[in-house]
């Protein structure tokens, strides 16, 4: 899990794609979620134009308690326990205007990882194309933990090292692929196999 050879690029755009398309779902009204197709909810030709998690992000400040849950620190994911790989240096989003835009640098607000954990298909599909169809459990394992630990720290904003490494017109490519991808799966899981969908929805 060294970052030779264009792993950390690989497993970024893998863990950024997959982030994006949660986000997108969970922001998404519910009657819109059952009633349109993926195509009408793609999250790069109709991104949301107003995010309610964004708009009230501003309203949890001042509760610590409060804050820590929306901020996803109630440890529904179970992340916080492992080497934050990507760093904490400079999350772009951290200090932005509410909104889904901040610049040019569409905001995905932080939903946490499905509780299952190994048991949900969408984690699965995450760890799938970075470890390989042979990979063990214990690498298994290893991963979602990794997963975990990235998922937590993403929810301050893109670091810096993951803004440079994704910031290739080849890389941008490869995570809107993702994004799209992992966005239609869990479309299919939540509203065909009745999945658990991302928080907001429930």
């Amino acid at each position: 899990m060294s970052r030779r050879g264009g792993e950390f690029e690989h497993r970024t755009s893998i863990f950024e794609g997959a982030f994006r398309a949660w986000s997108h779902l969970g922001g998404l009204d519910p009657t819109d979620l059952e009633n349109k197709t993926a195509a009408e909810l793609d999250p790069l030709t109709n991104p949301l134009e107003e995010d309610l998690r964004l708009l009230n992000r501003k309203g949890v400040k001042g509760n610590s308690a409060e804050n820590k849950e929306a901020a996803g620190g109630s440890g529904d994911d179970g992340g916080g326990n492992g080497v934050n790989e990507e760093g904490q240096d400079g999350g772009s989003n951290s200090a932005a205007t509410p909104g889904v835009f901040s610049g040019k640098r569409r905001e995905y607000p932080y939903e946490p990882l499905p509780r299952s954990g190994l048991s949900h298909p969408f984690v699965q599909a995450i760890l799938s194309p970075w470890l390989g169809a042979d990979a063990d459990q214990y690498t298994i394992q290893l991963g979602l933990t990794t997963l975990r630990t990235w998922w937590q720290h993403r929810r301050k904003g893109e670091s810096g090292s993951a803004v440079a490494a994704l910031g290739t017109d080849k890389m941008r490519g490869v995570v809107e692929g993702y994004t799209r991808h992992f966005c239609n799966l869990a479309h299919c899981l939540v509203t065909n196999d009745k999945e658990q969908p991302p928080r907001t929805l429930n």
